[in-house]
């Protein structure tokens, strides 16, 4: 098995709402708050949910995205590419976070492939 976790990412347009759907209605923890990044990232079990707010793209609905994660983003990328999936690119790396390709599934749905740096459950 190439993948060992997997987080979620939503995105929003009020982050306000969001929270108070997610923490205060749900009782999720939060693992995150980054005002620079717009973001709002809780614990949901074992997953961690990354929630974005101010995307300019959202043309009246949310946005989201699966993210799979790795031990090891260079050897996963060699294998998913000998199985024929398109990975453009090179890894990005999200500073001390993680180090991640984005591909797309037949729907053209986002998928991101991750190795994080560190546990992405432990809060910040």
């Amino acid at each position: 098995m190439i993948f060992t976790s997997a987080s979620f990412e939503l995105h929003v347009r009020d982050l306000t709402v969001a929270r108070h759907f997610y923490v205060d209605q749900l009782g999720l923890p939060v693992l995150q708050e980054t005002a620079a990044l717009n973001l709002l990232a809780v614990r949901a079990g074992t997953s961690r949910l990354s929630i974005f707010a101010n995307r300019t793209d959202m043309e009246g609905k949310g946005v989201s995205q699966l993210t799979l994660g790795t031990e090891d983003i260079d050897a996963t990328i060699k294998e998913l590419r000998s199985r024929g999936v398109d990975v453009a690119g090179e890894p990005i790396e999200a500073k001390g976070f993680m180090r991640f390709v984005i591909i797309f599934d037949p729907e053209g749905n986002s998928v991101g492939i991750a190795q994080h740096m560190r546990d992405p459950l432990a809060p910040i």
